[in-house]
């Protein structure tokens, strides 16, 4: 995918504040994504999820009080949605470093922090529309990018 052109992008906004969801859509216009689908609620994500060919999703990983990260993890597995690596940025609000490895292991590409700059947030979607995005794995224990630095000894 070229990281230029981003018309042809499909996106999905799962946020938990309105004003982050607007000023994502705003951001996402300035770079010539189209206007993202968008979901309000835990059940509204799930039902766009598994109907809709996505490129990227950017989700809070609470929506409405719910933990939805899990999502993730039932996209990478090839049970829910059409296909199971469109990239996937995941909004945190508790950065405490057990609840990042908790969003971490359900396989997210990225995690990013909020309070966050929307351009700060797109130059990092960016770098994955760029093409430059860890090889995904899939095994019994974990599914999304791959997380090692260097190969495992066996």
């Amino acid at each position: 995918m070229n990281h230029k052109d981003h018309r042809n992008v499909g996106a999905l906004l799962a946020v938990d504040s309105p004003e982050l969801q607007a000023s994502l859509i705003e951001a996402f216009a300035g770079v010539e994504i189209p206007a993202p689908k968008v979901a309000t609620s835990a059940r509204q994500l799930h039902e766009m999820l598994a109907s809709s060919n996505l490129d990227l999703i950017v989700m809070s990983s609470v929506i409405d009080g719910a933990y939805v990260a899990p999502m993730i993890t039932e996209i990478r597995r090839g049970r829910l949605g059409p296909h199971p690596f469109p990239i996937v940025v995941v909004l945190v609000r508790d950065a405490d470093p057990a609840s990042i490895r908790q969003v971490s292991n359900c396989g997210p590409d990225d995690i990013v922090p909020l309070p966050c700059a929307p351009q700060d947030l797109l130059d990092r979607i960016n770098v994955f529309l760029a093409g430059a995005r860890r090889p995904l794995v899939v095994n019994d224990g974990y599914a999304g990018p791959e997380r090692r630095n260097k190969p495992r000894e066996d």
